[in-house]
């Protein structure tokens, strides 16, 4: 264990300090009786009945269930456990959006009483079950408790780009088991781009054997996954960008490119699409959709629309003659036409299309669902328009914000992340809120992670626990949105989802160790206390090779920066304890005392550690504030527990230095400023105990 991990959980947070239990997402309703005595135990494996309606979806997920249990508990008592019955409907929706997903929770002297909707909500049920077993003294319990629970969103999803760092197939298995148990129940995969196709192909094999480097599912893989996701409640929804973002089906197929490309040149691909023109375009597409439409058996199909570069299609003298022709003003227009031939070959399918939110520039069929992606505003456009929309503006996860700041944003708020560049707007500002018919048509939302900073060790690590955070925002009620409770609870349920398997915590290790074989702990809890750079700022250095015209590429993804966590659960405790410490809480102030001693202590191994590593010393001035600023915590925690004012020239010290890291933190609060050179603090890292101090000296009022 890391010293920044002793540190944390040698103070467990948990229902021993008198908290709530830690669910996530909350649900509707909860009524916990936490006196004494008011608690099932659980000393042995589950006896799980079914009152009625069984079928064998919901024998393995009981399965599944009682195997959880026993990894989180280790059954020490080894006698039997709690009775549970379930109950369901037969006849609800499953499997589909707008799934039964409701349920009732009931724990009492009797045993666990899931009474569900439908079987999907006997999943979400036990998903609620798993987080509510907790240690209390020395024996793993249950809670007296009733719980009244049903999702405000039907879609709640992840996007994982699968092509720009290919995604092991055991790593994606892994995100499935972690979304059923936050009660996520959509998994995009973008299986195509410029840098590969990764779905095998019979009918077009050399995407695979020309233009993806080997790196693919087989059709066999892909239905396994299909299935193994089923089980737990989250469907698939595969995604083929077309026209632009095609670079692995034009190095394939050349012959069905708008203009010359170099499939080498990161920036020729940028500017390139297929011809929207030409008929064997779109008996390509056809074919290959009713290829991929065999295996993923959703009843959405994605066909993405998004970055057509003009220069694409204008700098083909053939087709602006066919634009002219047709009466196209723009691109845009040829764009429209495009996508209207696409959607058609979708809905022959007996598909539903979806597609990002460029497809929307005017009115579409109906029963598309259009993805918004570059601002909440668009929001609006589109479901005036009479269209679905899946949210997905200001939920990325590649731009590397912390988890609580997605959570901060709501789906249906319009406002909540406005167009940060012309370019980036779609319809007018909104005057207002959506209305209610407007708000009816947001059936969800979706955290993407392109993969172009992520490889396939970084997955769980990015993904989590900020999927678990986006999980809540997705299904809880929309005043649900305390960020320290957020936080505390986030701490737990990540724990938890490690106990279950998650790999962040085993995968940042062995990232630590490559860069310090002799003292990965060192790195790691230097790490656990900084975070990335946003909004594409670990891709400085391709931005600045663009800059000067020089050949690209993509970093290797084994820096100190790579390491460190956009959302570190050792940060969110320290914030908990901070806000209990500033407001007189004597262990809070303990704990968060001995954390801080521990991180200032860090520095002079750092240096050590760093040695001749390059990487490593690049972040020695990280490290160094790093300590300065644990040592301002713990003066200001002297300050508090003498019940002093702070000195004003301290004050105004601590304020320069908490100053200049916001500046920091500025550096990167756009992507323009990356793209334009603005210098990145050392090493791509920013201090994220600088908040928690910044909570100690907080001014109460």
């Amino acid at each position: 264990m890391s010293l920044a991990l002793a540190l944390l959980f040698g103070f467990p947070a948990s229902a021993q300090d008198g908290e709530k239990p830690a669910l996530m997402p909350l649900p509707t309703h909860v009524v916990v009786n936490s006196s004494p005595g008011a608690a099932l135990s659980v000393s042995g494996p589950f006896t799980v009945v079914f009152d009625g309606y069984s079928d064998d979806r919901l024998e393995k997920a009981a399965a599944r269930f009682r195997t959880d249990a026993g990894r989180l508990t280790g059954f020490p008592g080894g006698s039997v456990g709690p009775r549970l019955t379930v109950s369901t409907r037969a006849d609800a929706l499953s499997g589909r959006l707008g799934a039964a997903e409701g349920y009732q929770l009931i724990i009492d002297e009797a045993g666990v009483r899931l009474i569900a909707d439908g079987p999907d909500g006997v999943l979400r049920g036990l998903a609620t079950l798993r987080q509510l077993v907790e240690l209390r003294g020395a024996n793993y319990i249950l809670p007296f408790a009733q719980i009244e629970d049903a999702p405000r969103f039907a879609w709640r999803g992840v996007m994982i780009d699968t092509v720009r760092h290919f995604v092991e197939f055991d790593t994606l298995k892994r995100q499935i088991d972690a979304m059923e148990r936050v009660k996520l129940n959509v998994l995009h995969m973008h299986i195509s781009d410029n840098e590969g196709f990764r779905v095998e192909s019979l009918s077009f094999p050399r995407l695979t054997e020309v233009a993806s480097g080997g790196q693919f599912y087989t059709q066999a893989q892909v239905r396994e996954l299909v299935a193994y996701a089923a089980d737990r409640g989250v469907r698939i929804v595969p995604e083929i960008d077309v026209p632009a973002h095609t670079g692995a089906i034009m190095t394939a197929y050349p012959e069905l490119a708008a203009g010359p490309f170099d499939p080498k040149d990161r920036r020729s691909m940028f500017t390139a699409a297929i011809d929207p023109t030409k008929p064997q375009t779109y008996t390509f597409i056809r074919e290959l959709l009713r290829e991929m439409s065999g295996l993923f058996p959703d009843a959405y199909f994605h066909v993405g629309g998004d970055e057509v570069a003009p220069t694409a299609w204008m700098n083909n003298p053939e087709i602006r003659a066919f634009m002219k022709a047709r009466g196209y003003a723009d691109t845009i227009a040829l764009q429209d036409y495009f996508f209207g031939e696409v959607h058609a070959i979708v809905r022959s399918l007996g598909k539903t299309t979806m597609g990002w939110e460029e497809v929307a520039h005017q009115p579409i069929d109906d029963s598309t669902v259009v993805q918004a992606w570059r601002s909440s505003q668009a929001t609006t456009h589109i479901t005036a328009q009479g269209n679905p929309v899946v949210v997905s503006a200001g939920y990325y996860l590649d731009l590397l914000w912390q988890g609580l700041d997605h959570y901060g944003r709501d789906p249906q708020d319009v406002r909540a992340t406005p167009p940060d560049s012309p370019e980036k707007v779609l319809g007018p500002a909104p005057l207002g809120d959506l209305t209610p018919e407007q708000a009816a048509l947001v059936i969800g939302a979706e955290a993407p992670l392109w993969s172009e900073t992520v490889s396939d060790e970084m997955v769980d690590g990015r993904l989590w626990p900020r999927a678990a955070l986006l999980a809540e925002r997705f299904w809880s009620a929309a005043d649900v949105r305390d960020p320290l409770d957020a936080a505390r609870r986030a701490v737990i349920v990540q724990e938890g989802l490690r106990r279950l398997g998650l790999r962040d915590a085993y995968n940042r290790h062995s990232m630590a160790a490559r860069l310090s074989p002799a003292d990965a702990e060192t790195v790691e809890t230097l790490a656990s206390i900084v975070t990335p750079v946003h909004n594409m700022g670990r891709l400085a250095g391709v931005f600045a090779a663009l800059r000067a015209g020089k050949p690209t590429r993509l970093p290797d993804l084994n820096a100190f920066v790579d390491v460190s966590a956009p959302d570190s659960i050792e940060l969110y405790q320290l914030m908990v304890w901070a806000d209990a410490a500033s407001r007189g809480d004597q262990a809070a102030t303990i704990r968060l005392s001995a954390a801080l001693a521990g991180y200032r202590d860090n520095h002079p191994r750092f240096v050590v550690a760093a040695g001749a590593v390059e990487e490593l010393k690049a972040a020695i001035p990280a490290s160094e504030d790093a300590a300065r600023l644990a040592v301002m915590g713990l003066e200001a925690l002297d300050f508090l527990q003498r019940g002093e004012a702070f000195p004003a020239s301290w004050r105004a010290g601590a304020e320069t230095l908490l100053a200049r890291h916001a500046e920091a933190r500025a550096a990167s609060s756009t992507v323009y400023k990356i793209i334009a050179g603005v210098p990145q603090p050392p090493a791509l890292v920013l201090m994220g105990l600088a908040p928690v101090v910044e909570r100690l000296i907080a001014d109460p009022n």
